[in-house]
C-alpha cells in the first residue's frame, strides 16, 4: 500500500466524513457485505464496468473503501490504482488484495478526493500514462461540496476520449422517501431536496453529505467532461435503512433487482443512487 502524503497529525486531520469511515473499517464488510440491498446495487453499478473497462486497462478508483470493485475487476483482467482518504479502508483492501493474490493487477493509494491534483502532479513528474478510465461507486463524492475540484484534477488523469463512471446518491430517492415516511420521519424523507451540507451518521461519528443534482454535477464538470448517459441503481431495490429486514426476502429483492434492470433508464432519477456516465473531452478512445 501507497500512502502518499499521509496527513502529519494521522486521522485527527481527516475530514470527518473519512474518520466516519476510517471508524468503521474492521467491521465495514462485516456489516454491510452480507446485505442484499447493497449486493444488487453493487451488481447494477459492474454491469456498466464490464461494459466499459476491459482485460489490459489499467483504471483509477476513487473511494475505493475495501476494495471489493477493484477485486472484481482485476479477476477479470483489468489493473486498478485503488485510493481512498481511510487509511483503515485502505488496509483492509490491501489485505484482501493480498490475500486474493492479486497485487500485480491492484494498488493501493492514500488520497482525499480535494487532493487529486496532487496525485496528478505526483504522476506527471514520474512521466506515468494516462488512465483508461476511471470510477468511483456508492456516493464517495457526496462527502465532498465541491465535486468541480475532483473533475479538475481528474481531467489530468485519464485519456482524451475516456470513460469515468461516478454513482451518486439520487436526487429524489423513491425508496428512502417512502420508508422515511412510513416511519414517520419526514425530515429523512425529504432531506435530499436540502442544498448545502446535510447531517449525516456513521457508526456514531457525526459528518456532512452534499446532494449533488446531476444537472449540477454535469455543468461543474462541464469544461473537462461530457455527461453521456444517466442510469439509476436502486429504483425499486430498497435503500441500506432497509436493512437488515429486507434481505429476509431473497426472492422479493430478485424481483426488485430485475425490475431495476427494467427502469434504470426511464426512472433514473428515483434511483438511491444515479449512476453518470461521462467522457473526458477529446478525441473518442473507443466505443463501448
Amino acid at each position: 500500500m501507497t500512502l502518499g502524503s499521509t496527513p502529519s497529525t494521522a486521522k485527527a486531520a481527516l475530514p470527518p466524513a473519512v474518520q466516519a469511515f476510517d471508524r468503521t473499517a474492521p467491521q465495514f464488510d462485516a456489516r454491510f457485505g452480507g446485505w442484499l440491498s447493497v449486493a444488487a446495487q453493487r451488481r447494477a453499478f459492474r454491469r456498466h464496468l464490464d461494459r466499459w473497462f476491459r482485460p489490459g486497462d489499467t483504471v483509477l478508483e476513487l473511494g475505493g473503501g475495501t476494495g471489493e470493485d477493484a477485486l472484481y475487476l482485476a479477476r477479470r483482467g483489468v489493473r486498478v490504482l485503488l485510493t481512498d482518504g481511510s487509511p483503515a479502508m485502505l488496509s483492509r483492501a490491501a489485505e484482501k488484495v493480498r490475500d486474493a493474490g492479486l497485487e500485480s493487477l491492484v494498488q493501493t493509494r492514500w488520497m482525499l478526493l480535494e487532493r487529486i491534483g496532487e496525485l496528478a502532479e505526483a504522476r506527471a513528474a514520474e512521466g506515468r500514462p494516462l488512465f483508461a478510465g476511471a470510477y468511483s461507486n456508492f456516493a464517495a463524492l457526496n462527502c465532498i461540496p465541491d465535486p468541480a475540484v475532483v473533475a479538475r484534477g481528474l481531467a489530468r488523469l485519464v485519456a482524451p476520449g475516456a470513460p469515468v463512471l461516478v454513482a451518486v446518491f439520487g436526487p429524489c430517492a423513491a425508496g428512502e422517501i417512502l420508508l422515511a415516511l412510513a416511519r414517520r420521519d419526514p425530515r429523512t424523507a425529504f432531506r435530499r431536496f436540502r442544498r448545502g451540507p446535510v447531517e449525516a451518521r456513521l457508526s456514531g461519528a457525526e459528518f456532512a453529505v452534499w446532494y449533488h443534482r446531476p444537472w449540477d454535477l454535469a455543468r461543474s464538470w462541464g469544461p473537462y467532461f461530457r455527461l453521456e448517459a444517466v442510469r439509476g441503481l436502486g429504483v425499486f431495490i430498497p435503500p441500506s435503512a432497509a436493512e437488515p429486514g429486507i434481505s429476509r426476502w431473497p426472492k422479493v429483492v430478485a424481483l426488485l433487482e430485475w425490475l431495476d434492470r427494467l427502469a434504470e433508464g426511464p426512472l433514473a432519477l428515483l434511483g438511491d443512487h444515479v449512476l453518470l456516465r461521462f467522457r473526458r473531452a477529446g478525441p473518442e478512445a473507443r466505443g463501448p
